[in-house]
């Protein structure tokens, strides 16, 4: 896949994912219904309906894809095929790592490496810049079936915070650090 490709690919990638998330809201829809999540998984707070990811999801995908383009499109030709590569693997990561936290907390919100895997986002935010799009809609896409449309964006959005802080002001500091030390 080429970099010159990518227009193309992220207008079929956001126009399948909001088919198909419409299609799971029609299936809840017409079965148990369309569920409601709250923060923390409280009665007490108020519950946010999946409704809302009719909007959200494809507003934030495509966002996301068109900054993620834009940084892509920003660099040197030579470089563009092996960025695409990157990104692509950053995305998928993503989904991945949010994909094992909702599986695991609809296993058991109490386990053990669910809590792991939320307290090591800083460190992991430290070490790769999950502040790009491609971290955020990966992250958002493996956890927005089990929590919903607004709660993975706002985890997201906050991790992503905290990682451009890190990668800003701490990852320099160790780089100094490392350089003194030598």
């Amino acid at each position: 896949m080429h970099a010159s490709q990518f227009p193309r690919i992220r207008q079929w990638f956001v126009a399948g994912l909001t088919l198909a998330y419409w299609a799971l809201l029609a299936w809840q829809h017409l079965h148990a219904g369309v569920p409601a999540h709250s923060f923390g998984a409280r009665e007490d707070m108020p519950a946010i309906s999946n409704w809302w990811g009719a909007l959200v999801m494809p507003v934030l995908a495509w966002t996301l894809t068109g900054l993620a383009q834009a940084r892509l499109k920003a660099l040197p030709a030579d470089q563009g095929d092996a960025a695409l590569r990157h990104t692509l693997l950053a995305f998928v990561g993503a989904l991945t790592y949010g994909a094992v936290m909702a599986l695991l907390f609809t296993v058991d919100p109490e386990h053990t490496a669910l809590s792991t895997l939320f307290f090591a986002l800083p460190v992991v935010g430290l070490i790769l810049p999950v502040f790009r799009p491609e971290y955020v809609l990966g992250f958002y896409l493996g956890m927005l079936i089990t929590f919903g449309p607004v709660i993975p964006l706002v985890i997201g959005l906050a991790v992503a915070m905290v990682s451009a802080l890190l990668q800003v002001l701490l990852r320099p500091l160790f780089r100094r650090m490392s350089r003194v030390a030598r």
